[in-house]
């Protein structure tokens, strides 16, 4: 692994070993959802590997410095919607451990069912865990109109900043739909640190404009969570490029309404993600 290089996992929520009620949420989010147990598995595993987790600052410097050769490689932790258990349960643990992430937010789900609180999110100890924006409504930005982007980007950023008494610098893209206007307006309203849905290791081409990530599913194993540190995404390059193809012909709203009725969601399932 070269120096100054990083990887970033995204997660989502993280839940009882039990099991845990989404009520009429599918599996087209669910499936992104971690137990605890599995999660803590993943911990221990980055720990074994020797790949330090980095925080906010550690990845600015590491997006600064890409080549240099005396700076370990990293992996950074992000948690995107701002789900109940990730705030609530996921930070808790890493806190024990001392390590940082990023939680991103959208804030029109700050105090539903399901999701955290605006207590919660004063709790987190700023010193580990770094609160971006995940936009108000969690709408596919490069869909809207220019006027309804910059909203989503305003309106989130204020909100946090109002809550939590600081600056919030670092967003995430709902989808990663960004193409060059919502990292052009993302940049103009004071974003420094724009995450995406990008495969691949970091820093991309874009640097700090394009921050790549690849998500954690319930269904992945040790051994995928090892290839991805030692920063190997042959298979996933793979399989993005073969749903580009749908995905461009069909656009994202039917391309969403497929996926949903193939995985089983009819009418009845909430649809929290809308393009």
């Amino acid at each position: 692994m070269n120096g100054g290089r990083f990887v970033v996992l995204l997660y989502h929520d993280v839940h009882p070993d039990q099991g845990f009620e989404y009520g009429a949420i599918g599996r087209s989010a669910t499936m992104y959802h971690v137990a605890e147990g599995a999660f803590l598995r993943q911990l221990r595993l980055i720990e074994h590997c020797g790949v330090p987790v980095i925080g906010l600052e550690a990845l600015r410097e590491q997006l600064a410095n890409p080549q240099d050769s005396t700076r370990a490689p990293g992996v950074a932790l992000s948690f995107d919607d701002g789900w109940q258990g990730a705030v609530e349960r996921a930070a808790p643990i890493l806190a024990e451990r001392g390590m940082p992430a990023f939680f991103f937010i959208t804030t029109e789900f700050v105090g539903r069912p399901l999701f955290t609180t605006s207590g919660a999110l004063q709790r987190l100890d700023p010193r580990l865990f770094t609160v971006g924006s995940h936009g108000v409504t969690h709408r596919m930005m490069s869909s809207l109109s220019t006027s309804e982007i910059r909203r989503e980007l305003v309106e989130s950023k204020a909100q946090l900043e109002d809550l939590l008494g600081r600056a919030v610098t670092a967003l995430s893209v709902p989808g990663g739909a960004a193409d060059r206007r919502v990292l052009t307006l993302a940049e103009e309203v004071g974003y420094t640190e724009i995450f995406t849905s990008a495969m691949g290791d970091n820093p991309t081409n874009l640097g700090r404009r394009n921050i790549a990530r690849i998500a954690v599913r319930s269904s992945t194993d040790d051994t995928t969570i090892r290839r991805w540190l030692a920063r190997r995404f042959a298979r996933e390059r793979l399989r993005t490029g073969m749903l580009a193809v749908p995905k461009r012909l069909l656009g994202r709203r039917v391309y969403s309404q497929l996926r949903r009725l193939l995985l089983g969601e009819g009418r009845d399932h909430q649809h929290l993600f809308e393009p």
